[in-house]
């Protein structure tokens, strides 16, 4: 595609540094397209300009980039510009309608597009078969709704056979219980299912029992939930683990995969009563025990402190460090505790009397 002659220097990198600024902050008298495309080449290969280019794409009227938009574009970048930095419906759905989009521009910005327009990429089957990848990310978007990923479920099943039908089924069978309020929200947002080398090469049962799990208030975790926590894989439970529910969460922090526990505690949604609750587990990360110390909020609390340094996994310079918060009943309690190291019992006994009679 020709341009106009100052952004073809500017694209070549002839232009003076004074007119180059000039031209991305939108100043010189350049047709749209061609100012658009110098914003292309500003922002896409990384230039010093590129934050400066990024405002005055952002600050273009909407009537002018639709202007942009009617033409041929060869290559297609304004398309990728447009639909990661503007937000306007009319224009993202002109722009993703454009014949000019290519499955490759597709990839890079479906995670940028807004949850109303996504429907459009989805029914666009020509540019998600030449890449499935774009099922993906519609299906991790998160302001994917659920009949989004159904459809990508039943395209991986009809279309694509990404996945056997019984992976299938069971996904569409969560998002079915997740829209009639039986599962939690985040089990809708769970990728496809992937195998570590461990799990690919670990034994199936086919039949594991499963005892009652119960949470901090003593009440037991359904079955049907332990059992479907159980079955998934490695990616899926991190993603859980990061968003799911209380009962997702007590279910969680039971794994033993170091990641699958430290996102637990990450969990935006988990409450105080948790924390206490899983920092007196003993089958708990060293690393679970780091992210609870370094939360100030939460070391305010009396019973979250208690439980680390009673905790036999709590290291022992953190529990020396805490000791000192306990109340005398509780020191009185650690001195007589032999599953906690000597050191910490004597330093205990050691506190305990210097506060004398």
């Amino acid at each position: 595609m020709t341009v106009h002659l100052i952004v073809q220097k500017y694209i070549d990198g002839a232009l003076p540094e004074a007119m180059a600024n000039s031209l991305v902050a939108g100043n010189l008298p350049v047709p749209p397209a061609d100012l658009v495309f110098a914003l292309c080449h500003a922002v896409f290969k990384e230039t010093p300009l590129a934050e400066v280019a990024i405002e005055t794409v952002k600050a273009m009227p909407e009537s002018l980039l639709s202007s942009v938009l009617l033409g041929t574009l060869d290559p297609p970048d304004p398309l990728g510009l447009i639909l990661i930095y503007r937000k306007e419906p009319e224009l993202l759905e002109t722009a993703l309608l454009h014949p000019d989009m290519n499955s490759e521009w597709m990839e890079k910005v479906v995670p940028h597009l807004p949850g109303a327009v996504l429907e459009i990429p989805l029914n666009n089957q020509v540019l998600w078969l030449e890449r499935p990848v774009i099922l993906d990310l519609l299906e991790m978007h998160p302001e994917a709704e659920y009949q989004i990923k159904r459809r990508v479920n039943e395209y991986r099943r009809d279309v694509l056979r990404l996945a056997t039908q019984e992976v299938v089924a069971e996904r569409l069978a969560i998002i079915d219980e997740v829209e009639a309020g039986k599962l939690d929200k985040a089990w809708a947002e769970l990728p496809m299912p992937e195998e570590t080398p461990e799990e690919a090469e670990a034994p199936r049962p086919a039949h594991v029992p499963v005892a009652p799990v119960l949470d901090e208030n003593g009440v037991e975790i359904p079955l049907t939930l332990t059992r479907r926590v159980m079955a998934l894989r490695t990616n899926q439970k991190i993603m859980l683990a990061i968003k799911g529910g209380k009962e997702e969460r007590t279910l969680l922090i039971r794994e033993a995969n170091r990641l699958v526990q430290v996102n637990v505690i990450r969990n935006p949604r988990i409450t105080e009563g948790e924390v206490a609750f899983i920092a007196q587990m003993r089958t708990i990360n060293e690393e679970v025990i780091r992210a609870i110390v370094t939360n100030r909020d939460w070391m305010k609390k009396y019973a979250i402190v208690r439980a680390l340094v009673m905790n036999p996994k709590t290291p022992l310079a953190i529990s020396l460090n805490l000791l000192k918060r306990l109340i005398d009943m509780d020191l009185k309690l650690l001195m007589r505790d032999k599953g906690v190291a000597e050191v910490l019992r004597r330093e205990a006994k050691r506190y305990l009397e210097s506060k004398g009679p």
